[in-house]
């Protein structure tokens, strides 16, 4: 009977690692690395193994980013992360400082509905002050689509101001699934680097 009951915990220990390694929730994920094609992007940085990416450039070549997103069959709303890249003379936002950027930000999230500020604080990013803003609210489910409806949804975001550029790091999910990926979101910060070095 006591074998038996250790070979149990032994299986639920070993079933709680192996979740905690695939979410993020331990340092033993083992991450695949993403090298930018686009030069205005200029980055290299972890991502989730398995997650697909995408390169993308704004309307007149107003901004660059790459979408990092599940790989799910079934259609509707998927987590994901993505990073823009931006030039800070082109923002529109004034004074040209992090705190400025951050309260457009969350002034434009706070039109959707049900959303609130969770959290909101400086960090240090590749060695310059950067802002990390937590925010909750309702978002459709599916774009473009007839029978879509508002779900919670949260989202953290990370700014920062590098080499007369703006970069914005989104991690954005089903406020239930959240925690799913929030550790790896937050290594993911961590490995930013720009190929150019500065």
């Amino acid at each position: 009977m006591r074998d038996r009951v250790i070979k149990i915990c032994f299986f639920i220990l070993t079933g709680a690692i192996y979740m905690s390694n695939i979410y993020g929730c331990s340092g033993g994920l083992k991450y695949s690395q993403y090298s930018s094609k686009d030069p205005e992007l200029n980055l290299t940085v972890d991502y989730i193994p398995g997650w697909l990416s995408r390169e993308h450039r704004g309307p007149n070549n107003s901004y660059a980013s790459v979408l990092f997103y599940e790989d799910k069959k079934e259609k509707g709303f998927k987590a994901h992360i993505s990073i823009t890249a931006k030039n800070s003379s082109t923002t529109q936002v004034s004074p040209s400082t992090i705190d400025a950027y951050t309260d457009d930000l969350v002034a434009k999230r706070l039109k959707f509905k049900d959303a609130k500020v969770l959290s909101k604080s400086k960090i240090r990013l590749l060695n310059t002050e950067a802002s990390s803003i937590e925010l909750s609210y309702k978002a459709l489910d599916k774009l473009y689509m007839v029978d879509a409806k508002l779900i919670p949804v949260k989202e953290r975001v990370v700014i920062l101001k590098k080499g007369g550029k703006l970069y914005t790091l989104i991690y954005q999910n089903k406020e239930e699934e959240f925690k799913k990926f929030s550790n790896a979101f937050s290594h993911i910060i961590k490995t930013l680097k720009f190929k150019d070095g500065k």
